[in-house]
């Protein structure tokens, strides 16, 4: 890509959310093929070995659905910070763009607003301070697409597994796009961020997409 030079101190991180069957597997798949070593595509919970280990205990684990918001937050903020440590910022520090498929936008949607613990929204940004210092996203970009509209997508892709979260009813996703736009809406909080309509064609998406990785240029 053109542009001007980036600063070697610090690349770009992207973070790339949206609810279920918005869209950003497909999308990533397109990034990557397009923009090849140049862009870093990691996830969350998850992007590094150890933070894939409790990935499977999130989302895989039998008893996964008895666990609280509490617990849940938790987990995520201990995935992140080794996801951080091994994977974005060693990326970061050598002038990459990295794509991260979701972030800590998705444990304010889902664990704050979509699963009601709002006693803890204090502590969420007490946490993000400390756990990502100057770390934090440059931008985040959201997919938005109804809840009826994702699910639907999700239930035709036959050889995709749905966790426990998939599974949830139609007020649950509503919550979740809801907490979404909160978090996004928190400019005191420094969000910078764009919602792409994510359901218009996946070529469409990925030119809005690339649209904004030329703006951050």
């Amino acid at each position: 890509m053109g542009g001007k030079k980036m600063d070697a101190k610090k690349g770009l991180l992207i973070a790339l959310d949206g609810g279920e069957g918005s869209g950003k597997s497909t999308l990533l798949k397109m990034v990557k093929d397009f923009y090849g070593d140049e862009i870093v595509i990691s996830r969350e919970p998850g992007g590094s070995p150890y933070a894939e280990e409790i990935r499977n205990l999130i989302l895989n684990s039998p008893n996964a659905e008895q666990a609280d918001a509490l617990t849940m937050f938790a987990l995520f903020w201990a995935a992140r910070a080794d996801h951080l440590k091994n994977t974005i910022i060693p990326a970061l520090n050598i002038g990459k763009i990295v794509v991260s498929d979701r972030f800590d936008s998705s444990t304010y949607a889902y664990q704050i607003e979509a699963q009601g613990a709002r006693d803890l929204e204090s502590f969420f940004w007490k946490m993000r301070d400390r756990y990502l210092r100057k770390y934090k996203p440059d931008i985040y970009i959201y997919l938005d697409v109804k809840p009826e509209v994702g699910l639907a997508r999700k239930n035709m892709q036959q050889d995709e597994k749905k966790n426990h979260f998939d599974k949830r009813k139609l007020d649950f996703h509503y919550r979740l796009r809801e907490g979404f736009k909160e978090f996004f809406a928190q400019k005191n909080h420094g969000i910078k961020s764009v919602i792409i309509d994510a359901e218009k064609s996946k070529e469409e998406v990925f030119e809005d997409f690339k649209k904004i990785i030329s703006s951050l240029k």
